[in-house]
Protein backbone atom coordinates (compact mmCIF):
# COMPACT_ATOMS: atom_id res chain seq x y z
CA UNK A 1 0.00 0.00 0.00
CA UNK A 2 2.05 3.55 -1.10
CA UNK A 3 0.54 6.71 0.99
CA UNK A 4 1.58 10.37 -0.22
CA UNK A 5 2.55 12.31 3.07
CA UNK A 6 0.17 15.20 2.98
CA UNK A 7 2.18 18.72 2.50
CA UNK A 8 2.15 20.67 5.74
CA UNK A 9 0.90 24.46 5.99
CA UNK A 10 2.10 27.07 7.87
CA UNK A 11 0.70 29.70 6.54
CA UNK A 12 2.30 32.08 3.74
CA UNK A 13 5.22 34.10 4.38
CA UNK A 14 7.49 36.20 2.31
CA UNK A 15 10.95 37.70 3.03
CA UNK A 16 12.25 40.93 0.99
CA UNK A 17 14.85 42.72 1.26
CA UNK A 18 14.10 45.78 3.52
CA UNK A 19 14.12 49.08 1.64
CA UNK A 20 16.91 50.17 3.48
CA UNK A 21 19.10 47.02 3.40
CA UNK A 22 22.16 47.24 1.47
CA UNK A 23 23.29 44.53 -1.13
CA UNK A 24 26.33 44.80 -2.25
CA UNK A 25 27.54 42.30 -5.62
CA UNK A 26 31.42 41.66 -5.60
CA UNK A 27 33.87 38.87 -7.06
CA UNK A 28 36.25 38.23 -4.21
CA UNK A 29 39.11 35.32 -4.21
CA UNK A 30 38.79 32.81 -1.50
CA UNK A 31 41.43 31.30 0.52
CA UNK A 32 43.00 29.21 -2.12
CA UNK A 33 42.99 32.12 -4.47
CA UNK A 34 40.19 31.40 -6.95
CA UNK A 35 37.44 33.39 -7.57
CA UNK A 36 34.16 33.63 -5.47
CA UNK A 37 31.07 35.56 -6.38
CA UNK A 38 29.54 37.10 -3.07
CA UNK A 39 26.37 38.98 -1.90
CA UNK A 40 27.66 41.18 1.36
CA UNK A 41 23.80 42.01 2.86
CA UNK A 42 24.02 45.20 5.46
CA UNK A 43 20.43 44.71 6.82
CA UNK A 44 19.71 48.39 9.15
CA UNK A 45 21.24 49.13 12.31
CA UNK A 46 19.37 47.21 15.32
CA UNK A 47 18.22 44.61 13.29
CA UNK A 48 18.74 40.92 15.10
CA UNK A 49 20.96 38.29 14.48
CA UNK A 50 17.63 36.53 13.02
CA UNK A 51 16.51 38.59 11.13
CA UNK A 52 19.67 38.46 9.42
CA UNK A 53 20.06 34.85 9.14
CA UNK A 54 16.42 34.97 7.31
CA UNK A 55 17.74 37.21 5.26
CA UNK A 56 20.59 35.27 4.13
CA UNK A 57 18.70 31.95 3.88
CA UNK A 58 16.20 33.86 2.03
CA UNK A 59 18.32 34.93 -0.59
CA UNK A 60 20.31 31.41 -0.99
CA UNK A 61 17.09 29.77 -1.31
CA UNK A 62 16.09 31.73 -4.68
CA UNK A 63 19.55 30.83 -5.94
CA UNK A 64 19.45 27.42 -5.21
CA UNK A 65 16.11 26.97 -7.12
CA UNK A 66 17.55 29.07 -9.94
CA UNK A 67 20.76 27.47 -10.26
CA UNK A 68 21.05 25.74 -13.68
CA UNK A 69 21.63 21.74 -13.07
CA UNK A 70 24.10 21.86 -15.01
CA UNK A 71 26.02 23.55 -12.60
CA UNK A 72 28.07 22.13 -9.34
CA UNK A 73 29.05 24.94 -7.05
CA UNK A 74 27.22 25.45 -3.66
CA UNK A 75 26.41 27.83 -2.60
CA UNK A 76 27.17 29.40 1.38
CA UNK A 77 25.67 31.47 3.68
CA UNK A 78 27.83 33.42 6.66
CA UNK A 79 26.77 35.38 9.03
CA UNK A 80 29.39 37.70 9.94
CA UNK A 81 30.49 39.52 13.38
CA UNK A 82 28.05 42.39 13.22
CA UNK A 83 24.51 41.08 14.12
CA UNK A 84 23.16 43.23 10.81
CA UNK A 85 25.85 41.76 8.50
CA UNK A 86 26.26 38.62 6.31
CA UNK A 87 27.16 37.50 3.00
CA UNK A 88 25.97 34.54 0.52
CA UNK A 89 28.96 33.40 -1.70
CA UNK A 90 29.53 30.47 -4.21
CA UNK A 91 31.84 27.96 -3.59
CA UNK A 92 32.83 26.96 -7.38
CA UNK A 93 33.44 23.48 -8.41
CA UNK A 94 36.09 24.49 -11.49
CA UNK A 95 37.15 27.79 -10.14
CA UNK A 96 37.83 29.12 -13.43
CA UNK A 97 36.57 32.50 -15.17
CA UNK A 98 33.79 31.15 -16.73
CA UNK A 99 31.70 29.74 -13.66
CA UNK A 100 32.70 33.03 -11.77
CA UNK A 101 30.73 35.02 -14.56
CA UNK A 102 28.05 32.26 -14.57
CA UNK A 103 27.90 32.67 -10.84
CA UNK A 104 27.80 36.35 -10.59
CA UNK A 105 24.81 36.36 -13.12
CA UNK A 106 23.06 34.12 -11.32
CA UNK A 107 23.96 36.57 -8.15
CA UNK A 108 22.98 39.42 -9.76
CA UNK A 109 19.16 38.12 -10.87
CA UNK A 110 18.26 37.55 -7.61
CA UNK A 111 19.38 41.13 -6.44
CA UNK A 112 16.71 43.22 -4.74
CA UNK A 113 15.18 45.91 -7.85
Amino acid sequence: MKTTPKPLHFGQTTATAPQNATVNLSLSKNRYDTPQPQLDIFLPRGSSHRETSAMLYTFAARLELRTPTSERWTVQTERLEEANHGRIYLELAEGDHAEAMRGMALLNAVLPR
